[in-house]
């Protein structure tokens, strides 16, 4: 990735690698497992004083909490073993909206401190699930046979290559989470 290490990627890696010494048990398990020990103090210290993490690929605390709580879970860290954590599902149940969902403001980014969305609301309603269903299944099926995913050309304010990345990571997130 170029420009910085990032919360969401990092603890996206802390995932994979998890996985990874399940899968592979034994295999260069010094090196992964200094290295989750060491990304997951990065991930803490990334932590801000309200208990949230900012999110640079998205809006933008509650996002970055989210993908910090899931490294720091997927490390092995609990409530019971880790302040970050108490800390960050405190900033999350502080930040929950009276009709029990999140809503953020796209202020948050620029200005680097977590803004509710106005008027007590959360970006959530009521939905169907149909869609999400046909999405997934249509991203488990569009994987090509190397384990990558169709690109699509476009304009892009990012490298082409930041986007591929990042694609696969959305696609492979998304399709991970409908499995479970």
């Amino acid at each position: 990735m170029a420009g910085g290490m990032y919360v969401e990627c990092t603890a996206s890696a802390i995932q994979a690698l998890v996985l990874f010494k399940k899968l592979y048990l034994g295999h260069r398990k010094n090196e992964i497992h200094n290295c989750i020990t060491n990304v997951v103090r990065f991930i803490e210290d990334k932590q801000m004083p309200d208990g949230s993490w900012y999110g640079s690929w998205g809006i933008c605390f509650t996002y970055g909490t989210w993908f910090a709580l899931g490294g720091l879970a997927a490390a092995g860290k609990t409530n019971k073993n880790c302040l970050a954590i108490r800390r960050g599902v405190e900033f999350l149940l502080k930040s929950q909206r009276d009709d029990g969902g999140w809503g953020e403001s796209y202020a948050s980014c620029p200005n680097e401190k977590y803004i509710p969305l106005e008027g007590n609301r959360s970006n959530l309603a009521e939905r169907d699930p149909t869609p999400l269903h046909k999405a997934a299944k249509l991203l488990i099926n569009s994987q090509m046979e190397d384990g990558d995913f169709p690109q699509q050309a476009g304009n892009y304010w990012i490298l082409h290559e930041e986007l591929h990345y990042m694609q696969n990571c959305i696609s492979l997130s998304s399709v991970g989470e409908k499995l479970k």
